[in-house]
């Protein structure tokens, strides 16, 4: 089966991004020439010019029987896939409808020949391979995850009972220790949540630097800071108590739905789905086409990951999904996180997660051929888009329904339809046609002030659909919105950098 190629897959097979600017450079300056292809242009070749007066034997194998394009190249570069594999491939997708249809070289297909006979073993092993269920294994995992919450229990009413005058650096130090248990029993919100809370908590510790008086101020907490630690405390109690019901099977029987406990076990006890059982599990949609309102990665120095968001619509039904990757940093120099996808995706199957969240998350296999397609977006596509906008109520009651589950965030990405933009005080205001109206305020981390963007674009373009992103302020008890994307017509403007 032959692999599909394009722009963003190319760059994440990049070894770095120098390799990419050099692999446009080449193509760009006409470096790559007799390029062809086989007659179901599964096999691309031809030649590069590199430094020497001999030009490189170069080229691409689409159906070698693996999950990557198979490139191969006579340069002397130790680094692969070389810049000139990569020039190659970018030809490939920017105009290989131009290439000639020829004849491979014999040695390119005496090696696809040995590729494909070493793979076919393999392929055929994992597929007859019986998905054995260790349901032994299973029961002693689900005994050590009601031991380990029961201890975070106890452990939570002496911390509440200490109170923050109580906090100190041994306290923090048993809190990091918590979250390693949990880490260890792999209930990883919880040690997520606990690693945080050490982290916030520790900003208050004595510092020896500082005097008498400073050390005691310094026990306090800020507002927002206590507002934070409250919440921690509170997701970490429903966290205890919604695990050892569904480790204990309590969940159905108080009414709570399939799709809701699946996603509790998925967000609690660390499940790690896997396409096929979401497959069966019926979290599935065919035939979808979505569009990236946003973009944004996160490096966590708390957790020590870095992600990346993508928030799609929906053309289909308007729901506002995410996709989602997550690595550790000491990863980073090997793997690449998703980029932003400026195309508009028509994806002929994926899993969307279970769960009763405004985005929930959609994946599907990229590698599978005719799975996924990226094609420029059309006027119909921002029609599609436009239609999806939601009124401002709307919006805010899908957070605070959302808001219901603590194990949740606080957060959502919705698409308002912006009727008006102002100003009361020193605030950006938006209003939508019903006369309803939410603040836009700044992310703390962003670096860069979306709502002065969002003020430039509105005063340049006017207003339309504006991808928001709401969010619970805890100090004050409001909702809030941070803009991220503002639409016009068929021109999307994102605002946060």
């Amino acid at each position: 089966m032959a692999l599909t190629v394009n722009e963003q897959s190319i760059a994440e097979l990049s070894p770095n991004d120098k390799a990419m600017l050099d692999a446009r450079a080449l193509v760009r300056s006409g470096a790559l020439r007799d390029l062809a292809k086989n007659d179901d242009a599964t096999l691309v070749f031809g030649l590069c010019q590199g430094s020497g007066s001999t030009p490189y034997s170069v080229s691409m194998d689409l159906a070698s029987g693996t999950d990557k394009p198979t490139l191969r190249c006579s340069c002397p570069s130790r680094q692969r896939p070389c810049k000139h594999a990569l020039g190659l491939m970018l030809a490939f997708v920017q105009k290989g409808a131009t290439f000639a249809v020829a004849a491979p070289p014999q040695d390119l297909l005496e090696k696809r020949a040995k590729q494909a006979e070493k793979a076919e073993p393999k392929a055929r092993a994992a597929a007859d391979a019986p998905r054995n269920v260790n349901k032994s294994a299973l029961a002693k995992k689900a005994k050590e995850q009601v031991d380990t919450l029961e201890t975070l229990g106890h452990f939570l009413v002496d911390l509440v009972g200490a109170g923050v005058g109580g906090i100190t650096p041994k306290i923090i130090e048993e809190i990091e220790q918590q979250s390693k248990r949990m880490a260890d029993a792999n209930i990883t919100a919880a040690a997520g949540i606990l690693r945080r809370l050490a982290a916030s908590v520790a900003e208050s510790a004595d510092d020896d630097d500082d005097d008498e008086d400073t050390k005691k101020a310094a026990r306090g907490f800020s507002a927002d800071k206590e507002a934070r630690v409250a919440w921690m405390l509170t997701q970490l109690h429903a966290i205890v108590r919604r695990g050892t019901k569904l480790l204990d099977g309590r969940l159905e029987s108080e009414g709570v739905s399939v799709a809701e406990r699946d996603a509790t076990y998925e967000a609690i006890l660390g499940r790690r789905w896997q396409l096929p059982d979401l497959k069966q599990a019926g979290y599935w949609v065919t035939n979808r086409r979505l569009l990236e309102l946003s973009h944004e990665r996160v490096d966590d120095d708390v957790t020590e990951f870095a992600t990346a968001t993508g928030f799609l619509i929906d053309l289909e039904d308007g729901a506002i999904v995410r996709e989602w990757t997550a690595l550790p940093y000491n990863t980073l120099k090997f793997q690449k996180l998703r980029v932003s996808r400026r195309g508009t995706l028509v994806i002929s199957e994926a899993a969307l997660y279970p769960g009763e969240m405004v985005n929930r998350r959609i994946r599907w296999d990229e590698k599978t051929p005719g799975i996924i397609e990226e094609r420029s977006r059309e006027p119909a596509d921002y029609e599609k888009l436009h239609g999806h906008a939601k009124s401002i109520d709307a919006a805010i009651k899908a957070l605070r329904n959302q808001m219901k589950n603590p194990v949740y965030p606080l957060d959502a990405v919705v698409l308002i339809a912006a009727a008006r933009f102002g100003t009361i005080g020193s605030e950006l205001v938006v209003q939508d046609a019903a006369g309803d109206r939410i603040v836009m305020r700044d992310a703390p981390d962003a670096r860069l002030p979306a709502t002065i963007a969002l003020r430039q674009a509105a005063a340049a373009h006017g207003p339309g659909s504006l991808a928001t992103r709401l969010y619970f302020d805890l100090p004050s008890r409001s909702i809030y919105g941070e803009p991220l994307a503002l639409v016009v017509g068929d021109e999307h403007l994102r605002l946060r950098a």
